[in-house]
């Protein structure tokens, strides 16, 4: 394990780093954006910034393990470490690190924002603030282990990318093509993002399609069960 992660961390330093940046940038851009405006659910509002930064979160994941396999560094990677179980903890291990400093300063400073800027907005101790703020952090986290699952099973950086952005951006879509009440709520409540994203809110819960931590729990489901596919598909092919 301690090669693989030193290999790992080798590839990771001896090329730009540009998503740890960009997730704070756009996280933190946008929440500031809609925090100047307000609106019902001020935590919600505040933390809007993390519809954008998942983007980013799921395009690193998918460039870390599928980019190997555009490139056919995997081969070299997987001959160097046959062991691909190890290899892929590892992969995962520095990404789940990044992903967490990246999200914890983006949202701490999307809470700050907030804060500073929403007349109501709730004191930094309230239940629902920091249920709000660490079920952000949770979910961006959740979208990176997608995200490799995603690409381990795909293999290619387009279709992967492609994939895992119409997870998380087309269910809105899609559940506005059904007029039946039934039908809209249960993909809602079966899709990640939009199941996920639900533990942002603070305000009139009983309205949700889903509540805020089984909404959470939606989106680790969808996370663990591509991931573990991703994982036996990896151990399955030659490269």
């Amino acid at each position: 394990m301690r090669a693989a992660l030193h290999a790992e961390w080798t590839k990771l330093i001896t090329v730009p780093i540009y998503y740890p940046a960009l997730i704070v940038l756009l996280t933190v851009g946008l929440s500031v954006t809609a925090s100047v405006f307000g609106g019902e659910d001020p935590v919600q509002v505040s933390l809007l910034g993390v519809q954008l930064g998942q983007a980013v979160v799921a395009a690193w994941a998918v460039q870390l393990l599928a980019g190997e396999f555009g490139t056919g560094l995997a081969l070299a990677t997987f001959t160097a470490l046959p062991r691909r179980l190890t290899v892929l903890a590892a992969k995962t291990a520095l990404l789940l690190t990044g992903v967490l400093g990246a999200a914890l300063l983006s949202v701490g400073a999307s809470v700050l924002a907030g804060r500073a800027l929403i007349g109501d907005y709730p004191a930094l101790s309230s239940g629902p603030l920091l249920r709000a703020a660490g079920g952000a952090v949770l979910y961006l986290l959740a979208i990176a282990l997608l995200g490799l699952g995603v690409a381990a099973v795909l293999r290619s950086p387009v279709a992967a990318t492609g994939t895992i952005l119409g997870l998380l951006y087309l269910a809105p879509v899609i559940i506005d093509f059904f007029h039946n009440p039934d039908w809209q709520r249960a993909i809602f409540r079966s899709m990640p993002s939009t199941a996920g994203l639900t533990v942002l809110s603070t305000v009139d819960l009983a309205s949700l399609p889903v509540q805020p931590w089984p909404g959470l729990g939606v989106a680790a489901t969808w996370a663990f069960v591509t991931f573990g596919i991703g994982a036996a598909v990896i151990c399955a092919r030659d490269v």
